[in-house]
């Protein structure tokens, strides 16, 4: 016995005619009269009772029809989940991001990502660029977003989903806590909280470079590994510090938020990216790469 069987005996079952079943099965009535006759020694029983009314489901045939469609049922969802799963629309994706993009990205994109994709099981994370960029190489992560860094990473695919705003994070207390906007060289004289270069080299280049720009080198007297370890040491009165503008979101005691522009007038902005194994065998990272592109480029942060 096999599912073409099972087919031709369901579709016969739902027509009860030999002429019309044959036509849906795309096959002549003789095949099919042989096949149920085959199916019918297999099993034991006649399924279907033949006389000059027509045709009709003997008792066996009918409790068999219901056994075979669930058969059938089981076979096509067991054909659908492997199609799916060699698509990546089932499965587990490991997706891990900087802290500014888990609070302003990934909240725009998963909510897309799981309607076109429910059967996908996210599994999410939070780190460095550096700590994030090693685990891709490793094969530990399948997909992250991440400030990209000056220069390519063998083995990695990174592409640039634009650029997020900067803020000015300071002490409450601090000359120009009560202001809605600074310029980046009112920061020449203060103490700087910034981002350590070996945890996000892009990120820590891109503050640097602005300062230059503002004609200035920043007095960095504190390093923290990511962005929301600086808010403490802020609140503590130890600096000021330039963060992801994402960041507001995060109330905390002691600390406010100021608008930070460049010497051109322009708000601060530093570059994001979304990054994946180059050869990862994962279909499902590349409808995450799809999905994200999409969201990020028709609603521009």
């Amino acid at each position: 016995m096999d599912f073409r069987q099972l087919r031709q005996f369901v579709v016969l079952a739902a027509e009860l005619n030999y002429r019309r079943a044959a036509e849906r099965l795309h096959m002549t009535q003789p095949p099919l009269s042989v096949a149920i006759k085959r199916l019918e020694a297999e099993v034991g029983a006649a399924l279907f009772e033949r006389d000059r009314l027509g045709v009709r489901l003997t008792v066996a045939g009918g409790a068999f029809l219901g056994e075979a469609r669930r058969l059938l049922e089981g076979a096509d969802a067991a054909l659908e989940v492997a199609r799916d799963a060699a698509q990546g629309r089932v499965g587990t994706l490991r997706v891990c991001a900087v802290p500014s993009a888990s609070l302003a990205l990934l909240p725009r994109i998963l909510p897309e990502f799981a309607r076109r994709f429910p059967h996908i099981r996210l599994r999410l994370s939070s780190g460095s660029t550096v700590g994030i960029l090693g685990e891709l190489q490793r094969g530990e992560l399948d997909a992250a977003l991440l400030v990209p860094p000056a220069s390519g990473v063998p083995g990695i695919a990174i592409t640039g989903v634009g650029r997020q705003r900067l803020a000015l994070a300071v002490p409450s207390g601090h000359r120009i806590a009560s202001q809605r906007t600074a310029m980046l060289s009112d920061l020449a004289e203060d103490a700087l909280v910034a981002l350590a270069h070996s945890d996000s080299p892009g990120f820590a280049s891109e503050i640097v470079a602005a300062c230059q720009r503002a004609g200035f080198h920043p007095k960095v007297m504190q390093e923290s590994s990511h962005a929301l370890i600086s808010l403490p040491l802020i609140a503590a009165g130890l600096g000021v510090a330039i963060v992801p503008e994402a960041l507001r979101r995060i109330a905390i005691d002691n600390v406010a938020y100021v608008d930070l522009l460049d010497v051109s007038g322009e708000p601060l902005t530093y570059a994001m990216a979304l990054a994946a194994h180059a050869g990862s065998m994962n279909p499902a990272v590349r409808w995450f790469m799809d999905t994200a592109r999409e969201v990020l480029q028709a609603r521009p942060a």
